[in-house]
């Protein structure tokens, strides 16, 4: 019977350091993808001050509320081509605007 119940601890043990380790890899993941989606905005709002010399506050909140790393890497892409701060804010806004529907 001892030797039953010492596999069923170790069983348990097993199964708790499993789990354990899934939740320690999925923080790792969501963490990685926190600073690469910082790292987007940061990056966003510098060329954006660089480019056009300002950095409007409407588009700073906008720019940080985003949660999405596909739509920061969307808008990055596309505010190269951006001449003007209107076209910078049309691009980030109409890539907002695009994905809430």
């Amino acid at each position: 019977m001892m030797c039953q119940e010492l596999l069923g601890f170790l069983n348990q043990a097993e199964t708790i350091m499993q789990i354990t380790t899934s939740w320690h890899e999925r923080g790792r993941m969501e963490g990685r993808m926190e600073g690469r989606m910082e790292a987007q905005k940061e990056t966003i709002l510098k060329y954006l001050s660089r480019r056009f010399g300002e950095q409007p506050a409407d588009l700073e909140e906008k720019v940080q509320k985003i949660s999405d790393l596909q739509i920061l890497d969307r808008i990055l892409d596309e505010l190269f081509t951006a001449g003007t701060i209107e076209e910078a804010r049309a691009i980030i806004l109409g890539k907002i605007a695009g994905n809430l529907q």
